[in-house]
């Protein structure tokens, strides 16, 4: 008979320890691969929201010193016409850049009809402004029109409070970067979620050239990159930041991620969450192993005596209880899996939605199962599985054969 099949009887012999134990990794594995699945979805989503939502792209390009000085002195750190052109110029040469475009930040009042409230917004080339929109759900991000010098979008909280909907004429009031006060006469065309509770009452986008009117000025405060692997962000800062400095262009480029601190904040709790959870989860996992181990090593402490003295060898006897602990393990994960993946296919057929926290509007409940982090998760049970294996089959092992083979 060879060891496996051996291996097989034995974790059978006791069908209700083995499946309670099995039943603990099963549960175990199956709740961190879908809190880790919703963590993950969590995280593209959030990822989304800063890239396209917040229009911060994969990197924003400002003049030195814009971030730190540029609240008190912003008209001293704006890009020029001839900057605007020679940095788009050699951006867009880059390898991977699917889009470079200007942005200028407005704020001011918004007067309609019968009310009036303060505003955030932004000035935004509108042909660019589908690719920065990425992979937004319908109704999220705005949209303005080219060739609708006057059309703007305006986020849905705001236009309820406001009752403005489509097609109302709004008039814009903003102080310009000398200090004078200015307004135009807009036409909403575009009504949307920002996807953040905190800006839904208040933000809007117009048209770059419109902004650059309403602040009388022909610059522009940033340009946002949007390239076409995210993943190739961080390479991509440090080239782009070295070809713009030897152009002659004083610039700092940050990334998504230096720029979206709500994405980092949110990240950092689930991190800690899904760290604890784990951590508690795999010690039930490696009790309940240890548990069923060490019972089943003294209730056969006679038959490993008798192993003994047949000529097994130490090293046999504890392959043995690692082959028992593997093949629980193995059993145990496979299910698990399976589980996950029938328990996440449901979720995402539900369609169900909920309101996350500073969420302007619900989203949709999915589970975005991470593989290499379920092989991981894997590899690792398979480990504890051994050591809990190992650890109490060692010591039986090492007990002379006639103590082995007189245990009550």
């Amino acid at each position: 008979m060879d060891m496996i099949t051996f291996a097989f009887r034995n974790v059978w012999r006791n069908k209700r320890r083995s499946l309670t134990t099995m039943a603990a990794i099963v549960c175990g594995y199956a709740a961190i691969s879908l809190f880790g699945g919703y963590i993950a979805d969590t995280y593209n989503s959030l990822q989304v929201q800063a890239v396209s939502g917040e229009r911060l792209g994969h990197l924003t390009i400002f003049k030195e010193g814009m971030l730190k000085e540029g609240r008190l002195s912003p008209k001293k750190y704006l890009f020029n016409q001839e900057e605007m052109a020679k940095l788009k110029e050699i951006v867009s040469a880059y390898p991977g850049v699917k889009v470079v475009t200007p942005g200028l930040p407005i704020s001011g009042i918004f007067n309609a009809d019968n009310a009036s409230s303060i505003f955030i917004g932004d000035g935004v080339v509108a042909k660019d402004l589908e690719i920065l929109r990425g992979d937004l759900l319908a109704g999220y991000g705005g949209q303005i029109h080219q060739g609708m010098d006057t059309g703007i979008a305006i986020a849905s909280d705001m236009g309820r409070m406001l009752a403005m909907e489509k097609g109302g004429l709004p008039t814009l009031i903003t102080s310009t970067y000398s200090g004078q006060a200015n307004a135009m006469d807009a036409e909403i065309v575009d009504v949307f979620e920002t996807g953040n509770a905190g800006t839904n009452d208040k933000m809007i986008l117009v048209p770059f050239e419109f902004a650059q009117h309403l602040m009388d000025t022909n610059g522009a405060q940033r340009f946002v990159v949007m390239l076409d692997n995210i993943n190739n962000t961080s390479i991509a800062k440090d080239e782009l930041q070295k070809k713009l400095v030897e152009a002659g262009l004083n610039v700092e480029i940050k990334t998504w991620r230096d720029l979206s601190s709500f994405y980092n904040q949110v990240a950092g709790l689930f991190n800690m969450i899904f760290t604890f959870i784990f951590c508690i989860v795999f010690i039930v996992i490696v009790m309940s192993i240890v548990n069923t181990m060490s019972m089943s090593v003294i209730e056969r402490t006679r038959e490993i005596g008798t192993l003994r003295s047949l000529g097994f060898i130490k090293l046999r006897i504890v392959y043995l209880f690692l082959l028992e602990g593997g093949i629980l393990a193995v059993l145990a994960v496979g299910v698990g899996a399976l589980i996950s993946v029938v328990v996440a296919t449901g979720i995402d057929l539900a369609k169900i939605e909920y309101t996350p926290p500073n969420s302007s509007a619900p989203v949709p409940l999915k589970i975005a199962l991470n593989f290499p982090q379920m092989l991981i998760t894997f590899a690792l049970t398979l480990v504890l599985a051994a050591v809990a294996a190992v650890w109490p089959s060692l010591g039986a092992s090492r007990k002379p054969i006639h103590t082995a083979l007189n245990h009550i």
